[in-house]
């Protein structure tokens, strides 16, 4: 499974588990472990997981994440987060439940199946390719511009 993003400058496409892991790990160190609206064009892309087209303002989409790439560069790989939603679709447990919560992953078990092996010692090893990604297609956005997100 992975997610597309074509946005205004072109598009990206990732696996689901390092998009997950990113909005969960925003969720954790920015959001004090539950999503809220200051971050609600990256939790929108979520939507799209199951096949669902989801369109995001891509002005907001960039700014939430300029703030996260911020907030989140250089913090070491123990900074990694995971949310009981995601760690529910890794263990195949469906429907995921309601709640939001994150806890780190090394609280978890220090293993994220589909990531494979960690792969180096911070967090933009894990997903700052993606946050560079989506920087990159939606810089200069204007306020009618969208992201679409599709879940391939």
């Amino acid at each position: 499974m992975s997610l597309s993003f074509s946005g205004p400058k072109g598009w990206i496409e990732q696996r689901w588990i390092v998009y997950a892991l990113m909005r969960d790990s925003i969720q954790h160190h920015l959001e004090g472990g539950c999503p809220s609206a200051e971050f609600a064009a990256v939790h929108g892309a979520a939507g799209a997981l199951g096949g669902q087209r989801v369109v995001l303002p891509a002005q907001q989409l960039h700014d939430e994440l300029r703030r996260a790439r911020a907030a989140l560069a250089g913090r070491p790989l123990d900074a990694l987060a995971i949310s009981g939603r995601t760690r529910a679709v890794l263990s195949l447990c469906w429907p995921p439940p309601e709640q939001r919560e994150t806890m780190l992953v090394k609280d978890w078990g220090d293993s994220v199946p589909l990531l494979g092996a960690p792969p180096g010692d911070s967090l933009d090893d894990v997903f700052g390719h993606l946050l560079d990604g989506l920087l990159r297609i939606t810089e200069g956005a204007s306020a009618s511009d969208h992201v679409e997100v599709m879940d391939l």
